[in-house]
């Protein structure tokens, strides 16, 4: 005797319908609390992953919840912060300042990339994606001034 649910083939798939626009949740508050939580104690240990973990935790929230970027572009990013926190690490000028110069003119090129593409679903995607329709499938949007 099987456990496993079967879906009738004659059945779409359930999918959550596409979203656009800021996003943010109970549980966006509970990680954010969890972020500045865990930032405090390492700050107070005079450990230096608090700068990189409030560095992180901020890019998260505006690539995920601001302008709702695809994921490559996120990976993209993390893979040349760790890089660069390790560059600066391998010349013993590990400094917050360093890796923020360094790594800001990269978090606005993914977000000019990610708000030029057909998929761009974040804040003010009704003004900045002509293909947002498109993107939402059946879901046409309301022009909404803040959304």
């Amino acid at each position: 005797m099987s456990i496993a649910k079967t879906i009738p083939e004659n059945r779409p798939p359930i999918h959550k319908p596409r979203t656009w626009g800021f996003r943010f949740s109970s549980i966006d508050v509970l990680v954010i609390g969890l972020f500045l939580c865990a930032t405090a104690i390492l700050w107070h240990l005079n450990s230096p992953l608090w700068w990189m973990l409030l560095i992180t935790a901020a890019h998260f929230f505006l690539f995920c919840n601001v302008f709702r970027i695809v994921r490559r572009l996120e990976l993209i990013w993390a893979t040349t912060f760790i890089l660069n926190i390790g560059a600066w690490a391998w010349l013993n000028h590990l400094n917050w300042l360093f890796v923020l110069v360094c790594q800001l003119p990269l978090t606005l090129i993914l977000l000019i990339a990610g708000i030029r593409s057909p998929g761009y679903h974040g804040i003010f995607a009704n003004r900045l994606n002509p293909k947002l329709n498109e993107y939402l499938g059946e879901r046409r949007i309301a022009a909404l001034p803040f959304r």
